[in-house]
């Protein structure tokens, strides 16, 4: 499945992205530190990743329902939106027991949205911005409705995002996150379209 949204394309995933997902998981990890700074990535392996990909990729029907697709800029792979469940109190659904086949309200879930803008060089381009408007309209064309976002009070750029998206804020967690040594509160933002 592909789709174009102004100069960008959501496409599902191929094995020629592994390589690019192995860099991203091994040597540039800035988008990872810049989401989640208060972590520690652990390398792949990348063999085992290229078998996990081709599995999902052997697994994926063209009428399944899409949890995450790659995002294609300028000709180049540069990140991926994702998305996985949360309940009405905004805390994660177990994966077990989701019906992938469903969408979120028949779940009885709300959608969480996520993304990941992985080559640096592509920062602060309103590429984030266009590819979560183009996943959302992917799901409002499943009968989706609300959305959710969740970052911390230190990515100024998501935070920028999400704003100029429409998302507001639904629930804070004071101090969720200590980065360098300062607090930093969990965010979870909401959009209804």
């Amino acid at each position: 499945m592909e789709m174009k949204f102004d100069e960008i394309v959501l496409r599902d995933y191929r094995l020629s992205d592994v390589e690019d997902e192995v860099r991203w998981t091994n040597t540039d990890t800035a988008w990872f530190y810049a989401d989640t700074p208060w972590m520690t990535m652990e390398p792949v392996d990348p063999d085992e990743l290229r078998e996990d990909m081709r599995h999902i990729i052997s697994e994926l029907t063209e009428d399944a329902i899409r949890w995450r697709f790659e995002i294609e800029a300028d000709g180049r792979h540069i990140g991926m939106v994702s998305s996985y469940f949360l309940d009405e109190n905004f805390e994660p659904t177990p994966w077990k027991s989701i019906d992938q086949s469903k969408n979120a309200e028949e779940n009885r879930s709300v959608r969480g949205l996520g993304i990941e803008i992985c080559e640096t060089d592509f920062w602060g381009r309103g590429i984030g911005g266009k590819a979560l408007t183009a996943f959302m309209e992917y799901y409002r064309s499943l009968g989706e409705c609300r959305f959710l976002l969740e970052t911390w009070s230190g990515n100024a750029r998501m935070l920028g995002c999400a704003r100029k998206l429409g998302f507001v804020e639904v629930k804070r967690q004071k101090g969720a996150y200590v980065v360098d040594g300062k607090a930093y509160d969990g965010l979870t933002l909401e959009k209804r379209i």
